[in-house]
């Protein structure tokens, strides 16, 4: 989970990315030191660093612009390496702040994430965080990361990355390292093929349409391609079975795949993503939040208070 009222600047050098990230007192993304959470938001989003805005200013990422062009107060609950596992938890913790409309932004790798008992995350080893497996009659079950792991995790990081110098004992916890890696990474228990994929969405997406209904809002679940010029992926067959089967009145979908065609059918737009990184560029969140707030006013959802 994000820290709370934490304040950094994140440089990526090899992808050229340099941007502030500041957090609030409910580890929600904004846009200056100190800034505090409202008690009650109209708009929260969840979902992974597309939503959360790697690479950008928190001012440039679709949440904000939406708060800006409402005039609400939003939370940006998304974070890096999340899932639709993630999300739908991050929703279940914040539903004191009563929000009228949940954004959830799926992106192709959360059917991967969903059931990887491992973040993806730098260095060798597993970062446990909850996942999905079956139970005896092969229905998904969420389970709890292993919190053993984190001990390893926390000797690693302390004793090798952040040493001041390289000698045996950054070898020796190099090596422990390595083994740890080799027989105590778990595997993912539930297989991972588009019926199991599709049976997962369906049972996160429902519990997450019902988490939102308990407060009286709407969710839109947001499918967002991958931004590569000249090969927009469709929406993955498993995620819209599964919200082809699912019945809840506050669920509204979003497609993003037929916009984000329209726009590079014009040869001379520019890139929606970033030269040396596939995440989305402030151009393309603008054009997600158009595409929200084109839902929204069709719709007729209520996105101010």
């Amino acid at each position: 989970m994000p820290v709370p009222n934490a304040s950094s600047l994140r440089r990526h050098p090899r992808a050229g990315l340099a941007y502030h990230v500041f957090t609030s007192d409910r580890r929600a993304r904004v846009s200056r030191r100190g800034e505090r959470t409202a008690p009650e938001v109209s708009l929260l989003t969840v979902g992974d660093s597309f939503s959360w805005g790697h690479g950008v200013e928190n001012e440039d990422t679709y949440t904000a612009r939406l708060a800006r062009r409402w005039g609400v107060p939003a939370a940006n609950l998304a974070f890096s390496a999340y899932g639709t596992v993630q999300s739908l938890q991050m929703l279940q913790r914040s539903l004191d702040l009563r929000p009228r409309l949940v954004v959830y932004g799926f992106i192709a790798d959360h059917m991967k994430r969903n059931v990887s008992p491992c973040a993806p995350a730098y260095g060798p080893l597993c970062l446990p965080l909850s996942h999905v497996g079956v139970d005896d009659r092969g229905q998904p079950v969420i389970r709890r990361p292993d919190p053993g792991l984190f001990a390893m995790n926390r000797r690693f990081w302390d004793e090798f990355f952040f040493a001041k110098s390289v000698g045996p004992r950054q070898v020796l916890v190099a090596a422990e390292a390595e083994v740890a890696r080799l027989t105590r990474t778990p595997r993912p228990e539930a297989p991972d093929d588009p019926a199991t994929r599709e049976r997962i969405l369906e049972r996160l997406l429902g519990d997450m349409a019902r988490a939102a209904g308990s407060v009286g809002a709407r969710l839109v679940v947001v499918n967002i391609p991958y931004f590569e010029r000249g090969g927009t992926s469709p929406m993955p067959a498993p995620l819209k079975d599964a919200l082809a089967h699912l019945d809840e009145p506050n669920l509204f979908v979003l497609d993003l795949a037929p916009v984000v065609e329209r726009y590079y059918a014009n040869p001379s737009a520019p890139l929606l993503r970033f030269e040396r990184d596939r995440h989305p560029s402030p151009a393309a969140h603008a054009l997600i939040a158009d595409a929200i707030d084109g839902l929204v006013r069709d719709q007729g959802l209520p996105a101010a208070r």
